[in-house]
């Protein structure tokens, strides 16, 4: 294989490496009565995003602030919770 069938790879890995990292959060929307996430057939409704504030509202957009709370948590470079 060549050099120019990695060039995309390479060029992202430049791009990644030069650009400055924004911080990304983790937001769920949270049921108070049980303390447990939202789920989509089994699945906890979770947003990743780097604007926690604008995915809070929507998420929140027609709820009843007395029964959904939103949980935000902040992910590291790797997309792991710190």
């Amino acid at each position: 294989m060549s050099m120019l069938n990695h060039l995309s790879a390479l060029t992202d890995r430049a791009i990644r490496a030069t650009t400055p990292f924004s911080p990304r959060y983790s937001v769920a929307l949270i049921d108070r009565r049980t303390g447990r996430p939202h789920t989509i057939s089994g699945i906890p409704l979770v947003v990743m995003t780097a604007e926690p504030v604008t995915a809070s509202h929507e998420l929140m957009r027609n709820r009843d602030p007395g029964v959904w709370d939103i949980f935000i948590e902040r992910m590291d470079r790797n997309g792991a919770i710190q």
